[in-house]
């Protein structure tokens, strides 16, 4: 492992479950010991966004978010278009950005990335304007991330517990268009995908690429809820090509009206809602992105 270089690890203490968190002391006491970079652990969310955004300024090679999806966005939100890269230790509940590039989910292969990686330009999206790194999404999986925020349980244990106070599924008409498509009907979810997957290997946009300029927008529409177990059980194990009721658009923009006022979410966390109408964009080669070589 080479010696300490312009390079900080930020840690979330609020990512994750006891289990994740007692990891990231373990690594925070290795990088220290072996004065290996800088770790730096922020009390909250804006304190979090506020270091980033100062380390990018002092223009370090890199910053490492370690955490989940939540945190990768807070911390990606302030290196877009710096030539601050992004790195990843997967510390969060579902990790989905990470499992998407082949991040090792051990933090002692993860940390490795200091010297071996490959550095890379990469997508993040826009929705209404705020931004998103992997996945933003209207209706069912939103409502999922509602209750997850306010339930005790994390990782994947709480989101099942999640679904199953949440089983009541509520459908909503949209109509969506880009520069190539449209679609309109009733879903019970939405989810615009810039990486492949939710997290935990529930891959719902296996295709989806995050440097080819275009978002993947994954429409379930709606169907009868006997079919939901089977629609999950799909997603889980990496057939979600074979829903009969999930259909696809892709491009670089699309706009979208709803019907009422919908829970929304951006890379799995609950940030309120929309009502009427929203635009969602890529934007193009805005982050540098460390992944394994």
């Amino acid at each position: 492992m080479s010696s300490k270089r312009k390079i900080a690890f930020l840690l979330n203490p609020n990512s994750g479950n006891k289990r994740t968190r007692m990891k990231g002391s373990e690594m925070q006491q290795f990088l220290k010991s072996n004065h290996i970079a800088e770790v730096i652990e922020p009390a909250n969310a804006d304190e979090l966004t506020e270091t980033t955004a100062h380390l990018a300024e002092k223009n370090y090679e890199a910053v490492f978010a370690c955490g989940g999806d939540g945190t990768l966005n807070l911390v990606s939100s302030k290196l877009l278009n710096s030539d601050t890269a992004l790195g990843i230790i997967p510390l969060g509940s579902g990790n989905g950005f990470a499992r998407h590039h082949h991040i090792p989910m051990k933090w002692q292969d993860a940390i490795k990335l200091i010297d071996t990686h490959r550095v890379s330009l990469r997508d993040t999206g826009r929705f209404n304007g705020i931004h998103f790194l992997n996945i933003a999404g209207v209706g069912y999986a939103a409502k999922i991330s509602h209750g997850f925020k306010d339930s005790s349980g994390r990782g994947l244990s709480g989101y099942v517990s999640t679904v199953l106070k949440n089983l009541k599924i509520e459908a909503f008409e949209i109509n969506v268009s880009n520069e190539s498509a449209m679609w309109n009907g009733a879903v019970w979810m939405i989810e615009f995908c810039n990486g492949s997957q939710w997290g935990n290997d529930f891959q719902i946009a296996p295709g989806a690429r995050d440097d080819d300029g275009s978002l993947n927008a994954a429409i379930f529409a709606d169907t009868s809820k006997l079919k939901i177990p089977s629609i999950g059980f799909k997603l889980a194990t990496k057939k979600a090509d074979t829903i009969d009721s999930l259909y696809r658009m892709t491009g670089s923009w699309f706009e979208m009206a709803i019907s009422g006022t919908r829970p929304l979410h951006l890379d799995g966390e609950a940030v309120g809602f929309v009502k009427d109408t929203a635009v969602i964009e890529v934007v193009h080669n805005s982050l540098k992105l460390w992944t394994p070589a």
